[in-house]
C-alpha cells in the first residue's frame, strides 16, 4: 500500500510512461487502490477473530478469494506477458503512445518499464495473492474445505489468464501497462 500511497501523492517511480503524463487521474486511482487495500486488510485481520454465529464465513472469504485470484493472475499473466516483450514479441505488451514522446525514448520507458514489472511489480502481486489464499486457508477448518478452496483459486487463476490469452490472441485490450 505505501507504494500506491506515494504515487497518490505525486511519486513516480515505478509508473509507466504514460501514467507519468496524467499524474492527477494517477494520483485519484492510487487513492482508490489504497482505500481498497486498507479494507482489505481488514477482512484479512476479521479472520483471526471467531465469527461464531455473528458472521457467516463466505463474508469473509469470497472478497479474499477474489482478491488471492485477480493478484495471482495479474503475476502469472504479468510475467508471461513481460518476458515475451523483453524477447523481442513487443506485441505482447499494449503500450500506450505518449503523445509527443519521440519513438526511441517511449522505447525506452517502456523497456524499463517491461524490467521493473518483472523484477519488482509481478513478484509483488505473486506474493500477495499467496499470502492472501494462505490466510484464508488458514482460516478455513476442514481438509475438504481446504482441498475445494484451493482447486477454487486454481480453476479461477486458470480462468482469468485463459480468457486474457484470448483476448490478446483476438487483438484486443486485457489490461492496460
Amino acid at each position: 500500500m505505501l507504494l500506491h500511497v506515494y504515487w497518490a501523492v505525486g511519486g513516480t517511480w515505478g509508473l509507466p510512461l504514460l501514467a507519468k503524463h496524467d499524474k492527477s487521474a494517477v494520483q485519484a486511482v492510487n487513492w482508490v487502490v489504497s482505500a481498497i487495500m486498507v479494507f482489505g486488510a481488514v477482512f484479512v485481520l476479521a479472520l483471526k477473530r471467531r465469527t461464531g454465529g455473528r458472521l457467516r464465513a463466505w463474508v469473509l472469504l469470497v472478497p479474499i478469494w477474489t482478491a488471492a485470484v485477480v493478484c495471482i493472475s495479474h503475476a502469472f499473466y504479468g510475467f508471461f506477458t513481460k518476458a515475451l516483450y523483453l524477447s523481442g514479441r513487443h506485441g505482447a505488451v499494449d503500450f500506450p503512445v505518449v503523445p509527443g514522446v519521440g519513438a526511441a525514448e517511449a522505447a525506452e520507458a517502456n523497456h524499463l518499464s517491461a524490467v521493473q514489472d518483472l523484477l519488482v511489480f509481478e513478484p509483488c502481486f505473486l506474493v500477495q495473492g499467496v499470502v492472501l489464499a494462505l490466510a484464508a486457508w488458514q482460516f478455513i477448518r476442514t481438509g475438504a474445505g481446504r482441498r475445494r478452496w484451493w482447486t477454487s483459486l486454481v480453476v479461477g487463476v486458470l480462468v482469468i489468464d485463459v480468457f486474457g490469452a484470448l483476448l490478446s490472441l483476438a487483438g484486443m485490450r486485457f489490461a492496460v501497462s
